[in-house]
């Protein structure tokens, strides 16, 4: 059974603590119950255990499908599970203003302290692209790790591709948003000042990987 979470449950807590929005977000105290009952042609292997729910809807509003993300030690933090393998994954669809900047970042909860954001529960950014359309204004988001291979090679082809990146400033330690929002860092103030493109995002992004 999905439901809204109880003050005093530790999916709560642990929301709470992390100063996450509570809106549009959900616990199950058995996934793979609950994955079951709502999507009978999932062939994921699934384990009974409490999960928080973070469900993703397209620009109609139809369910794509769900992540799930665990509270307690698991093996898999996250398990995105989708309506039909056709569909994209796409959180934050539902609620996008495109005639505004679209941020992507990568996961769902790190979209809540964004305005107008989308997350890819995937780590190629910019294959958003091909699903949206390239008339949006994007700025992708990645986090905040230098010395990671795949991170720094996704942010190369984005910058090779022509998009526009944040390039993280010295004086942000932080490896991900949620992080940097605890840090006290204003999240849009902090985008706004390290949005680049081109040869200055080269630039920045050659400094930043040397860190």
């Amino acid at each position: 059974e999905m439901m809204n979470i109880k003050s005093h449950h530790p999916a709560r807590k642990y929301l709470e603590d992390r100063q996450i929005p509570l809106n549009g977000i959900y616990y199950v105290s058995d996934f793979s119950e609950y994955v079951r009952s709502q999507f009978p042609t999932n062939t994921k292997t699934l384990y009974k255990e409490a999960r928080i729910v973070i469900p993703f809807y397209d620009n109609e509003g139809n369910l794509l499908g769900v992540q799930g993300r665990s509270i307690g030690p698991s093996k898999l933090k996250y398990i995105t599970i989708k309506a039909d393998e056709s569909l994209p994954k796409i959180f934050g669809w539902n609620k996008l203003d495109t005639s505004k900047t679209v941020y992507v970042v990568e996961g769902p909860l790190d979209s809540l302290f964004i305005d107008n954001c989308i997350a890819t529960m995937d780590a190629t950014l910019y294959n958003v692209v091909s699903i949206l359309g390239n008339h949006l204004d994007y700025v992708f988001v990645y986090d905040n790790e230098p010395r990671n291979r795949q991170i720094v090679s996704n942010m190369r082809k984005t910058i090779d591709r022509g998009y526009k990146l944040c390039v993280w400033p010295d004086y942000v330690r932080e490896k991900d948003i949620n992080d940097m929002v605890l840090a006290g860092h204003n999240i849009m103030d902090v985008l706004e000042s390290n949005t680049h493109s081109g040869l200055e995002a080269k630039i920045k992004f050659n400094n930043w990987k040397k860190i």
